[in-house]
């Protein structure tokens, strides 16, 4: 009600407007401020210092030239950036009062004052270092889905690999639990396949140490929950359908083979010190993985064939690099679960499809040998395997 009753105040005549204008300068018993309704105070991004004045600078102009002006009814938000208001809003700006700050804005040219949202977002993430740096992430994220931009999967991505190459995938995993309030959702299997990649990382980084594994194994269960969730589910115009024989995201047995890596390399390691219940969720794992991905194909050609052509669902994994980075963990994970499942049926299932994976992946390193992106894709596998052909 405030916001509209506002608007129809400010678009009366320029007298409303200025009266409008210059009400945290009015007496405290006149004053009417702006203030947003509760459900949106939570967006209001605020930053935490950081580990650079660099970096403090730059997320304070993201904050003042991208967010704070979102939080304008949409008439004022017009008139700070017309040519038309700019001088009387140089001695006269707009101020408003959002939970409890008050908040000063003067014209804004759109073409030289306003710096790019995506290239200014990464940038910031990119400089992160510390954990107090990436105590930011979130505001941040929830401060830009505040503005109603909208990104592309590629941005989303490239958050989770700054993130994930920092160590600091639980970050991001934190961002895609606020769905609500940073729009990140893990809805495309790119996304998703990134953040368990990283996950898995994480562990492998550790040496399998118990702790950190088992850490891991909690992460990636729960982005697999998360991607199951209404929140999380792509979506679809209205006349748009799942194609036929399209597993969702949660079933997919790329997806499953993640948590399938990681418990298998507790149990492989560490026997019955892997912890309660982990044996179990390898054959658990494996059954799914076995019922989903039918024999005889390749993992490229678990989906139907049309998600694999459009390159913001499947269509990443023929990039080679991208896929020897996701392939080559999850088959390390199923040489594990061959080699500690007690069921023998089960083990040369799953060892048909390892073939498989193997093969698929020797095809892509060959493919990528004179690729000039190749570098993350070689450290992955030389992670695992070594530098062996």
């Amino acid at each position: 009600m405030l916001r509209k009753s506002t608007l129809g105040a400010l678009g009366a005549t320029n007298a409303a407007f200025e009266c409008a204008a210059r009400r945290i300068a009015a007496p405290a018993a006149a004053q009417r401020s702006f203030s947003t309704t509760p459900q949106n105070a939570s967006s209001l991004a605020h930053f935490t210092p950081t580990s650079s004045p660099e970096l403090d600078e730059l997320l304070s102009t993201i904050r003042h030239k991208i967010i704070l002006p979102a939080y304008l009814p949409l008439e004022q938000r017009k008139r700070i950036f017309s040519p038309k208001y700019e001088k009387r809003l140089q001695s006269d700006p707009i101020i408003i009062e959002i939970d409890g700050e008050v908040l000063k804005f003067r014209h804004q040219n759109l073409f030289t004052d306003i710096p790019q949202t995506r290239g200014s977002v990464i940038s910031a993430i990119s400089q992160f270092q510390t954990p107090e740096d990436f105590a930011n992430l979130r505001p941040l994220l929830e401060g830009i889905a505040y503005t109603g931009r909208k990104f592309t999967m590629g941005f989303y991505c490239s958050i989770i690999r700054i993130a994930g190459v920092k160590g600091h995938i639980f970050d991001v995993i934190e961002c895609a639990r606020g769905v609500a309030h940073t729009g990140f959702r893990l809805d495309v299997s790119e996304k998703v396949n990134e953040v368990l990649h990283f996950i898995q990382m994480k562990a492998v980084d550790a040496d399998w140490e118990p702790a950190a594994a088992a850490q891991a194994l909690r992460w990636a269960e729960m982005v697999i929950e998360m991607v199951e969730s209404e929140n999380h589910q792509l979506r679809r115009h209205k006349d748009e359908f799942p194609l036929k024989d399209e597993l969702p995201l949660h079933r997919d047995p790329m997806t499953l083979l993640a948590p399938l890596h990681i418990a298998a390399s507790l149990v492989a390691r560490h026997g019955a010190e892997a912890g309660e219940g982990v044996a179990e969720k390898v054959e658990s794992y494996a059954q799914d993985i076995v019922r989903l991905w039918p024999a005889g194909k390749k993992l490229t050609e678990v989906q139907p064939k049309e998600l694999y052509e459009d390159v913001d669902r499947m269509g990443y994994l023929l990039d080679t690099n991208k896929f020897i980075v996701m392939a080559t963990p999850l088959l390390h994970g199923l040489d594990a679960a061959i080699g500690v499942l007690k069921n023998p049926a089960l083990a040369a299932e799953l060892t048909a499809r390892r073939d498989l994976l193997a093969a698929e992946l020797q095809e892509a390193r060959k493919a990528s040998e004179e690729s000039p992106k190749a570098e993350r894709a070689s450290a992955v596998y030389a992670k695992f395997y070594g530098e062996e052909a």
